[in-house]
């Protein structure tokens, strides 16, 4: 107007700004967040948080972090991304579990892994059942080897009471909660990327060749009488490193699809791998589907389904510190050692195995077939009262199958090996939602049902007439023939209340009881609880003027979670039958356990305060936690005296502590029309201790529990430490 005036910019999501008009033509405005209005939306057990009003410590990566990561597992997705979250691999060889550690192990001899839940599916545990492997490759597979990266939307990491406590008795090692890509307004949207990448071993050791092996041998029997004579060593040698070893390759295409209207969206992801590794005979292959759809029934119910199918491949090698395992064996070998005669026929090489000939000849072979899914349905039932109710799978079929050849093997040995490992869930939640004025609440109640069972079988021979026959059923003689069967089930009642005034004060309180088969019938039932808290001071009218800083929030929470991570009927008298039972060639029973009707979880109690803030026009947010988690009722096998008839029986004793700070630095360095600079940096420091044990002195009086030879649990120092030779 020629009187000039006010003009008003807002926007969703950034602060509203208003400029006097005067005389200017031209106005230039740049925007700012309105951090009191923070909507970017976090998830959480059973549902989702706003950031500004978020009270527990988590971690998010979204699929923008990993866009151009070529990664085979999920876990490689989160390797330095998280604060206080650990991630080794546990062998080199393709497909192996990964270690995962959230804010330190919280257990000695119990499981120590996240408990990992992928569209709202909790998924078996990938210690047992058909994760695990019978034959040489003597390590656990990947439970998250199925899950193409590629289909990933976020990976949430749930880290204290307040985050964890939600799922009760499996929470005590944190939770990794997985959101699948899903669909969206608009026209379809097809994408296809491919990617090729190569690997090759770090720091490979140099060794002596033949000649100089040859040359050390016959110099140091020389220097001292009584070694004997010179060795004549053949002529030539062999370098068994760099026969074991050759560069890898990994070629990973994904094509997906996406789109739908507004009543219905859709997602498909169909992706392939294919990775050879860096030592012989050992390759990995993946073929995934996956389907998301959600779709509005009128204006107040929906549905949808999530499922996943995948078959996976791998030809296994034996893994580190084996004989059979390529590299480790490589470094054992006589350098001047031949892998085969002079007629190029492969040789036994006695104890250090010949493993150029077990790749060339013998089968590990390793196969996975899985379905993950689940369908959903909800309905508002009142404008601020929802339900819904969610049916789960996780069925998971593993194929092993070894052949030893002859020339390594006289005669030939075979075995074959399969596991089923099938799960099923409901889950019905009802969510209250109210804003009153300046409070806001919602209320979250529960009750969910997981059972579980396995099934393996195992067969194995000796004897074979000729290598080319690769069924054990050729085999002349019979050494193994077993099958058997295990089940769990575990049922809970859950809830959570959210509570906030004038949208700065904050409060968060959940609740869950957990009743588990596989503990004693006197401490079957378990509660689990968190209370946390909130204040946002950047809303305080004392920092009003402080203009840099633009978010501020301080958090605290304390509460517990629990470990089931045991066999199934570690609390009951057991007995055993078949060959255990076996008495002068008639069937028997013996018993094998001691019940013990008062087994129960380990209870983890962690205290958490936490301070998360952005400055400078959200240029930078830094999010800083201290925690305290103290494990009590350690689930050990406890040594009971040989009189017994028993070596041992499973108890609750035992306590161990983790107190550490995770930091998270997140900044904006360059902003631009087009070009952008973003950076992180996160670091997490733990100390680890052991506070009590059973009574076990070693001979400094310190309580002690071994976990190998060179390893022990100490009462005062921090678990696995090493103990050896002064």
């Amino acid at each position: 107007p020629e009187t000039g005036g006010v003009l008003v910019f807002s926007f969703i999501g950034l602060a509203t700004e208003e400029v006097e008009i005067g005389s200017q033509s031209v106005i230039n405005m740049v925007m700012t967040a309105d951090i009191r209005q923070l909507t970017e939306i976090v998830v959480v057990g059973y549902g989702t948080q706003s950031t500004r009003n978020n009270l527990q410590a988590v971690s998010t990566v979204k699929a923008d972090a990993f866009a151009n990561v070529p990664a085979v597992s999920p876990q490689q997705l989160l390797q330095g991304q998280a604060a206080g979250v650990q991630m080794v691999n546990s062998s080199g060889v393709l497909g192996s579990a990964a270690n995962i550690r959230i804010r330190g192990a919280a257990s000695i001899s119990g499981g120590t892994s996240p408990l990992f839940v992928v569209d709202g599916v909790p998924l078996n545990d990938g210690g047992n059942g058909a994760f695990s492997t019978a034959q040489g490759a003597g390590t656990a597979l990947n439970p998250l080897l199925d899950i193409n990266p590629n289909d990933i939307e976020s990976m949430t990491v749930l880290k204290d009471a307040a985050a964890v406590a939600i799922y009760g008795s499996r929470g005590a090692n944190g939770v990794i909660i997985i959101k699948t890509k899903r669909g969206s307004d608009g026209k379809t949207r097809i994408n296809f990327d491919y990617a090729k990448g190569f690997s090759e071993p770090t720091n490979v050791l140099k060794y002596m060749n033949s000649d100089q092996f040859s040359t050390f041998v016959n110099d140091w029997r020389a220097a001292a009488p009584g070694r004997g004579n010179a060795i004549n060593f053949p002529d030539e040698g062999f370098d068994w490193v760099d026969g074991v070893l050759q560069t890898g390759s990994i070629n990973t295409y994904n094509l997906s699809m996406s789109g739908g209207s507004e009543k219905t969206q859709y997602f498909v992801g169909l992706g392939y791998h294919d990775e050879d590794g860096f030592t012989i005979g050992n390759s990995l292959e993946r073929l995934s589907l996956r389907f998301n759809l959600d779709h509005k029934i009128g204006k107040r119910a929906r549905a949808g389904v999530n499922f996943a199918i995948s078959n996976t491949f791998s030809d296994r090698i034996g893994a580190e510190n084996s004989t059979y395992a390529p590299l480790t064996s490589s470094y054992l070998q006589n350098p001047t050692v031949q892998p085969t005669d002079e007629n190029g026929e492969y040789v036994n090489t006695g104890f250090i195995a010949n493993v150029i000939a077990i790749e060339a000849l013998n089968d590990n072979k390793f196969w996975l077939k899985r379905n993950v899914g689940s369908i959903y349905a909800e309905v508002d039932i009142l404008k601020d009262l929802t339900f819904r109710t969610e049916v789960g799978i996780d069925l998971a079929q593993s194929e092993e199958r070894y052949r030893d050849v002859d020339v390594l093997t006289p005669g030939g040995e075979g075995s074959a090996f399969i596991n089923q490992d099938n799960k099923w869930l409901i889950t019905n939640t009802l969510l209250y939602q109210k804003e009153v004025k300046n409070h806001s609440f919602s209320l979250l109640l529960g009750q969910a049902y997981e059972t579980a069972d396995n099934y393996y079988m195992s067969v194995g021979g000796t004897g074979f007439v000729s290598d080319q026959l690769r069924n054990v059923s050729s085999a002349s003689v019979k050494t193994t023939t077993e099958a058997n069967g295990t089940a769990w089930a575990i049922e809970s009642l859950f809830s959570r209340f959210n509570y906030s005034l004038n949208n700065k004060y904050l409060l968060e309180a959940s609740l869950r009881r957990d009743g588990s088969s596989r503990f004693g019938a006197d401490k079957r039932y378990g509660n689990f609880w968190a209370v946390s808290g909130g204040w946002i001071l950047s809303d305080e009218s004392f920092l009003s003027n402080v203009n840099f800083v633009d978010f501020l929030k301080l958090t605290a929470s304390v509460g517990t979670s629990g470990n089931d991570r045991i066999g199934n009927f570690n609390s009951l008298p057991l007995f055993g039958a078949g060959v255990a039972g076996d008495y002068a060639g008639l069937p028997g029973l013996i018993p094998t356990q001691v019940p013990n009707p008062n087994l129960s979880w380990e209870e983890t109690f962690q205290t958490d305060i936490g301070i998360s803030t952005f400055f400078l026009n959200r240029r930078i947010g830094l999010d800083v936690n201290y925690y305290i988690k103290n494990t009590s009722g350690l689930l050990l096998n406890v040594p009971l005296p040989w009189t017994t008839g028993f070596s041992n029986r499973s108890e609750n004793i035992g306590e161990m502590e983790n107190r550490g700070w995770d930091i998270q630095l997140n900044a904006t360095i360059i902003q631009k029309k087009d070009f952008s600079w973003t950076t992180s940096f996160n670091i997490g420091l733990l100390k680890n201790e052991v506070l009590k044990l059973p009574e076990n002195k070693d001979e400094d009086g310190r309580d002690f529990l071994a976990g190998s030879t060179a390893q022990r649990a100490i009462v005062g120092y921090t678990q696995n430490s090493f103990y050896l030779i002064r």
